[in-house]
């Protein structure tokens, strides 16, 4: 409390940086992904209305976030939708950073982290380090993204249910 007997005001910072980073990171796994671009990122061109459903999802969720009166800024939301955001997020990165992309040639499989190590082809042990990263992160990337969607649902069901009644109940039913 302050001094003057209000309570303390609420920062909405980490709230606010975790919903951008959950609109940017999307772009930022894509972008990790393209020095490795292979057959993946052309099955993503052919799935695109897929990848952008679950885009817009986020966006939503993550607007919500950011708006001064959106839904996910209730108390009982801030904190789960701070730390789902961040999860999809980071889990995203880790998934564009490591998946294992297979091209023509066994000498183009390849993962962006591979890359960095200086390990590429079909017989390196870092494409199988990178494998089961990218694996445990797609599963933390799909947890995080369908605990946020469904977090922002219950919090515009419950700011729905809360909303006051604009007409009176009919009398005489």
């Amino acid at each position: 409390m302050h001094a003057s007997g209000s309570p303390a005001p609420r920062s909405d910072v980490p709230l606010v940086v975790a919903g951008w980073v959950a609109i940017v990171a999307p772009l930022v796994a894509i972008a990790l992904k393209l020095p490795t671009g292979g057959w993946l990122l052309v099955g993503m061109v052919f799935s695109f209305p897929i990848w952008l459903l679950g885009y817009a999802a986020v966006i939503t969720a993550a607007v919500s976030m950011l708006r001064r009166r959106g839904a996910l800024r209730a108390p009982g939301h801030r904190t789960r939708a701070i730390i789902w955001a961040w999860l999809t997020s980071v889990a995203v990165m880790v998934v564009g950073f490591t998946v294992v992309d297979g091209g023509d040639t066994s000498e183009s499989v390849a993962s962006t982290l591979g890359l960095v190590v200086g390990q590429t082809g079909s017989g390196s042990p870092m494409n199988d380090i990178s494998n089961g990263v990218a694996a445990l992160a797609a599963i933390a990337w799909l947890g995080g993204w369908l605990a946020l969607v469904v977090e922002w649902m219950i919090a515009v069901a419950r700011r729905r249910a809360e909303a006051p009644r604009v007409a009176p109940p009919i009398i005489g039913r």
